[in-house]
């Protein structure tokens, strides 16, 4: 049963039934460059995660296809909590992400009282930068978090983003 859903994708409550493929996409090395941390837990320690305590954590399911291609969750801030993504790679750079990120916004601020979600991404990180901007999220320089990049050793930064409500309903 989808929470939302639109023509082509749904979002459905995560489970654990979800945690193999949501497992594989943080052995992606890409994903893990996108997160800027190296994934070592096993699969047994994965599942132990407490879905629970999560407001909001689902898996996006293309409607014409059935296939699961991702995983959105918000944070756990109460006051502009972090909606995080992971598409799955064989489902990349296929608008997936964003279709998916526009129907969790919109559940997420009919559902509950956040009056401004949001987002980050590493400066080299151009498909989800597009993405935040097509979907209308704004820098947030005070959000930036200024880094070590576990893979090269240099600095970087993953940029700050918020978007509110009125402006991710288009009110």
């Amino acid at each position: 049963m989808f929470f939302i859903e639109n023509q082509t994708i749904g979002l459905e409550p995560y489970t654990h039934q979800d945690d193999y493929d949501m497992y594989l996409c943080w052995k992606d090395v890409d994903t893990q460059k996108g997160y800027n941390g190296i994934f070592d837990q096993t699969l047994d320690e994965f599942r132990k995660t407490d879905i629970s305590r999560f407001k909001f954590w689902v898996t996006a399911v293309d409607k014409n296809t059935g296939e699961r291609v991702g995983t959105l969750r918000l944070g756990l801030d109460e006051t502009c909590p972090d909606l995080a993504i992971w598409i799955y790679p064989n489902h990349r750079n296929k608008g997936y992400g964003t279709k998916a990120f526009q129907l969790a916004l919109e559940y997420i601020f009919d559902k509950y009282p956040y009056k401004e979600i949001s987002a980050g991404c590493y400066c080299d990180n151009e498909h989800s930068l597009r993405m935040l901007d097509k979907i209308g999220f704004v820098r947030y320089p005070n959000g930036d978090e200024h880094e070590t990049n576990c893979f090269t050793g240099e600095e970087t930064t993953q940029l700050g983003f918020r978007i509110t409500n009125s402006k991710a309903l288009g009110r």
